[in-house]
């Protein structure tokens, strides 16, 4: 079983992935009247592999050391209507709040699953990490399967359910109060990451070293 964490960068061999156009992020909700769902139409993801001389079997790779983070500008939610756009922008505090930002802190290779359907190898990865929303951060945890698409594209699917009290966020409520949405909302991502030459922009130890 791997276990990735964030740490000091022992070697500047580092590999940087960043989500193509194609990816997407979205929550689904439910009100008492109907269900709904909005996108994220503006964010900023990076994941950097830092390798070391230290060998772990591990898909048969060396060590690897992963920052990983991704930046969602609530302003940039688009729920179908402009009405329960800025409800949803209200409740997120998104003046005082303007992005939710998601923290990797450590992975934990679950295995391979069998998918007729997909000739390349699907692994399992539980996440841990922490979420920002509304300027509170709390410890999550979710499943993501990935694939490798080519050697230098990797595409990763997951879903994790959020309850938007646990960040003391009012849900938003329409009509006076006659329109309210429940607790609970569902984060869906569905990322397709290629490889870049792009300087790791997470990595604090590279920053100061390249000063």
């Amino acid at each position: 079983m791997l276990t990735a964490f964030r740490g000091e960068l022992y070697s500047q061999n580092t590999t940087t992935f960043i989500p193509e156009e194609v990816s997407r992020l979205w929550i689904e909700g439910r009100s008492n009247i109907n269900e709904f769902e909005c996108e994220a139409s503006r964010y900023f993801g990076e994941a950097t592999l830092v390798q070391s001389d230290d060998e772990l079997d591990f898909q048969q790779a060396a060590e690897e050391r992963l920052y990983l983070q991704v930046e969602i500008e609530v302003d940039g939610f688009e729920c179908g209507r402009s009405r329960m756009n800025r409800d949803l922008q209200e409740a997120l505090k998104s003046e005082q709040f303007p992005e939710i930002v998601f923290m990797f802190d450590s992975a934990e290779f679950i295995g391979f699953i069998e998918d007729e359907e997909n000739e390349n190898d699907i692994f399992e990865v539980e996440i841990l990490g922490t979420l920002t929303v509304a300027g509170n951060t709390r410890n999550i945890q979710f499943a993501t399967k990935a694939y490798y698409l080519e050697p230098q594209r990797i595409r990763a699917i997951g879903r994790t359910t959020i309850r938007m009290t646990d960040f003391d966020v009012e849900p938003p409520t329409a009509l006076m109060g006659l329109v309210k949405a429940e607790d609970e909302l569902i984060v869906n991502f569905d990322l397709v990451a290629t490889e870049t030459e792009q300087i790791c922009q997470i990595c604090p130890h590279l920053q100061s070293n390249s000063q």
